[in-house]
């Protein structure tokens, strides 16, 4: 079977490179639209139930990479093979595209699992002289006019043939389809230990991971390596400015508001790194035991999704302005960086240009001051941002971490904030490392064809 070169998330070079409100503004927010509308919204887009407190979705055996597939006819037409298979699906094969994916030893290194040919090794105008069906159906002969002979396998054609499952298997397998989720959602849990020493237990925290966009992982040991050991046994340790793991307390003169007792507004992580961490473990070694130290939740998809629908002015506002985020500070313990100054410029909503789908969202009291806008755009774009973080406010659920868990969030879609505490009172610590997606999307799928899996 050839190699499938594939991409996790899309690259932060592709992009375009506030906390919660209070009251009043959400009773602003209820008057303008129907009170129905985003409940509807959530029902049609919450694609799971409360099931997942309980059980999780363990993908189904895949039969297709079993099946033997073989040819049944193989027909020359104009700049194309038409092959039927065996099972009755048919595809058309360029001559173009045949040629550049020949599997011989001359063209394409097994071992390597990558092409030697260049486009240059070949004529665009090659075209076969002849096409056999050869072995009972199990290969496909091309001879070309330039003298080259090709060889496929049935099997080989029938997964990259051009049908729209084919193609839609693979879009699967790059990345899959979210599970978009808002008040109702229940936060999946699973075991620490189990997802450390299980094949299958760890697919199914990614594959819950990579759809809803947060698990919380139980039992952790309470020790500061805990959270780089999981992240070990998936990909590396996404280092930054801060280390590649810091604690998280209150203290005096810090250089973060995570460093303190304060409430923290709804945000993602780092907004101002151009290749912005992909998934946050927040790993609770003691929880405050009074009033406070909670961690608020929402679907920065969902919301993002609930804005273009019933709210386009605005959605197009978001998508279409880019913010400065920034961030400049000294070291303060002796693993962060000794001098930094962070910025990007993007826009709070980002969308994929080819396909128009979400791809990471942005929100942070790390704004720059500076609006790269003629003035009389700023007040529309900060009625945009306002109503952006009102509606993750009314989105959003609220968790209280017991001592030994570990919150696991996707930091492009996830908007996560806490409520203010009193460390007068008592202590809260935390420890905190990323991991990069394509690290974990890797291991998805490594796993997938481990066991067997096909998954949607």
């Amino acid at each position: 079977m050839s190699r499938r070169v594939l991409q996790g998330v899309l690259s932060s070079a592709r992009l375009w490179a506030k906390g919660r409100q209070n009251a009043v503004g959400l009773t602003a927010l209820a008057s303008q639209r129907p009170t129905s509308a985003l409940t509807a919204l959530s029902s049609r887009t919450l694609t799971t139930s409360h099931a997942w407190h309980n059980s999780h979705p363990t993908p189904a055996p895949s039969h297709t990479h079993h099946n033997a597939a073989g040819v049944r006819t193989a027909d020359a037409r104009k700049e194309m093979v038409e092959i039927t298979f065996t099972d009755g699906s048919s595809s058309f094969f360029p001559y173009c595209w045949l040629r550049d994916n020949c599997q011989c030893p001359q063209c394409f290194d097994s071992d390597a699992l990558c092409r030697k040919l260049t486009l240059e090794d070949w004529q665009h105008s090659d075209c076969p002289t002849s096409v056999q069906v050869e072995e009972d159906g199990r290969h496909v002969e091309v001879q070309w006019a330039s003298g080259h002979r090709s060889c496929f396998e049935a099997h080989w054609l029938q997964q990259h043939a051009f049908t729209s499952s084919a193609r839609d298997s693979q879009r699967s397998f790059l990345a899959l389809k979210k599970d978009l989720w808002s008040t109702e959602m229940e936060l999946p849990r699973m075991d620490y230990n189990g997802v450390m020493h299980g094949d299958k237990e760890l697919l199914d925290f990614l594959v819950t991971l990579e759809k809803k966009g947060v698990v919380v992982l139980t039992d952790a040991p309470r020790e500061p390596e805990a959270v780089l050991t999981i992240i070990k046994s998936i990909g590396y340790v996404k280092p930054t400015h801060y280390g590649t793991n810091y604690p998280i307390r209150s203290k005096a003169s810090a250089s973060s508001l995570a460093y303190t007792d304060q409430r923290l507004g709804m945000h993602n992580d780092l907004p101002y790194f151009q290749y912005v961490p992909g998934i946050i473990f927040l790993h609770c070694i003691t929880q405050f035991e009074g009033k406070g130290g909670e961690n608020d939740l929402a679907d920065g998809f969902h919301v993002a999704d609930y804005l273009k629908q019933f709210h386009p002015k605005e959605y197009h506002i978001l998508t279409n302005t880019p913010v400065y985020f920034w961030d400049k500070g000294v070291a303060q313990v002796k693993q962060e960086t000794t001098e930094y100054h962070k910025i990007v410029n993007i826009p709070i909503i980002v969308e994929d240009r080819l396909s128009g789908d979400v791809i990471r969202v942005n929100n942070s009291q790390l704004r720059n001051s500076y609006l790269d806008l003629p003035p009389e755009q700023v007040t529309p774009w900060y009625a945009a941002l306002r109503l952006f973080n009102q509606t993750i406010d009314q989105q959003s659920i609220r968790n209280k971490l017991n001592s030994g868990e570990m919150l696991v969030m996707d930091n492009t879609r996830l908007m996560h904030g806490r409520t203010g505490y009193d460390s007068a009172l008592g202590e809260r610590h935390m420890n905190q490392a990323y991991l990069d997606w394509d690290g974990a999307l890797s291991r998805r799928r490594v796993l997938q064809e481990k066991l067997g899996v096909t998954l949607e």
